[in-house]
């Protein structure tokens, strides 16, 4: 069958999300308070930051993911293939009013 306009399948973030079960499933456990009256969520970071004291290298990026931020990954590019970065202006112009054409970005005197 052909592609039907209004037709949101296939395309991410659009039309209806499904529901998250298994979040919602793992919420609903952690909210629930054990025998000892100690809330399972408590129980889970104790159990989370007891692995990060024995040495457990990703329970301790877990633990400081989460106290301090994902450490930001640096854009770079290679010797042979460097980034080019490039600047895309937006203007809002009154097509009523005579104006000068914009400046040629790569023309060196446009600065």
């Amino acid at each position: 069958m052909p592609f039907q306009p209004g037709n949101l399948e296939g395309k991410k973030g659009l039309g209806s999300k499904k529901p998250r079960i298994i979040t919602q499933n793992l919420i609903s456990l952690l909210n629930e308070v054990d025998t000892s009256d100690v809330p399972k969520v408590r129980r889970f970071c104790e159990a989370l930051l007891a692995k990060a004291l024995e040495g457990d290298v990703a329970a301790m990026n877990a633990v400081m993911d989460r106290v301090e931020g994902k450490v930001p990954q640096q854009i770079q590019g290679d010797p042979d293939n460097p980034l080019v970065i490039e600047r895309v202006m937006r203007e809002i112009i009154d097509p009523s009013q005579k104006t000068n054409p914009l400046p040629d970005a790569r023309d060196p005197r446009a600065a």
